[in-house]
């Protein structure tokens, strides 16, 4: 026997109903992480997403990857765009002295761990054998919120009395995506006399393929200071800010997280070696630095 009309309302309803009510229990919450774009948006979002997936499953939440200018970062996050936060050094201590951002955890990658350094680089051959050979000479910096391709080599080049205003010939940033790559190459091929580089970018180019060591002289090299860093917006859940800081700190090479359908080493997507718990005060050699060359957080003009 066919049901009544009503039952077949009731029973649609009652259907509906928990319906809803399975898509209601499967929902997370959604959260952005914003991914300080380095070398390019595309390389960012390759880069990171198993990482942002692995996150999603080891903290119950549905994290989203935000790719993020830098010279965008700190109003996106000041105006609450973003919760968690992935950026240079340099950015954090940024974030950090004007909005409150809290340390989670410390990237390791090369030689140095957690840190980095940045060096004043020649060509071998070039004639350029010591710092002050520099004077007059065409340089390129990386970008200028770089810790160690532009804030660490401007640093230098001021506590060995050359002012990079008026000792060089000139002194320009490459344009576009993989600036660091461009100023070594260019160093290189001969379009710079000289070029600001980060130690990380000579290790993994050689470590590639691309350049050899020989083929430069290193003129001056800053001390290692911490590198890309994890954060966490001031009002953020307590409870979560710890799990993505366990989850993050037990990272293993074997981790694996799922992309579109496949299945990814997630520290090896990310070019990581994995992560390590630092203290604020580790960055102040970043702070000393942003003071005597006059940035941000701390310019006075």
């Amino acid at each position: 026997m066919k049901p009544s009309f009503l039952t077949r309302i009731v029973l649609i309803g009652l259907f509906l109903f928990v319906l809803a009510g399975c898509k209601t229990e499967g929902k997370r919450p959604v959260v952005k992480i914003g991914y300080m774009i380095c070398n390019s948006e595309q390389e960012t979002l390759q880069r990171f997403a198993p990482l942002t997936r692995y996150l999603s499953d080891a903290c119950g939440v549905d994290f989203v990857l935000v790719p993020v200018d830098t010279h965008d970062f700190e109003k996106r996050f000041k105006n609450g765009d973003l919760t968690f936060t992935h950026t240079n050094s340099l950015l954090y201590v940024i974030l950090r002295e004007h909005h409150g951002l809290q340390l989670v955890a410390s990237e390791k990658r090369g030689q140095f761990g957690s840190r980095s350094a940045g060096a004043i680089i020649a060509r071998k051959g070039s004639g350029i054998v010591k710092l002050a050979d520099i004077r007059g000479k065409r340089m390129a910096f990386g970008p200028m919120l770089a810790p160690t391709g532009y804030l660490a080599e401007y640093d230098l080049m001021l506590a060995a009395g050359i002012n990079p205003e008026h000792d060089l010939g000139y002194y320009s940033i490459p344009p576009g995506s993989y600036k660091h790559e461009k100023l070594i190459y260019g160093v290189l091929y001969g379009k710079y006399d000289v070029a600001a580089a980060p130690l990380l970018d000579l290790e993994t180019m050689a470590r590639e393929g691309k350049i050899s060591p020989d083929d430069f002289v290193i003129l001056a090299q800053s001390k290692p200071i911490p590198y890309c860093t994890f954060g966490a917006a001031r009002d953020a859940d307590p409870a979560l800010v710890k799990k993505v800081r366990e989850a993050l700190l037990a990272l293993k090479p074997t981790d694996t997280a799922e992309v579109d359908g496949e299945r990814l080493k997630v520290l090896k997507a990310a070019s990581v070696d994995g992560y390590e718990e630092l203290l604020d005060s580790d960055y102040n050699p970043i702070r000393e630095m942003a003071k005597r060359v006059n940035m941000p957080p701390y310019q006075r003009y």
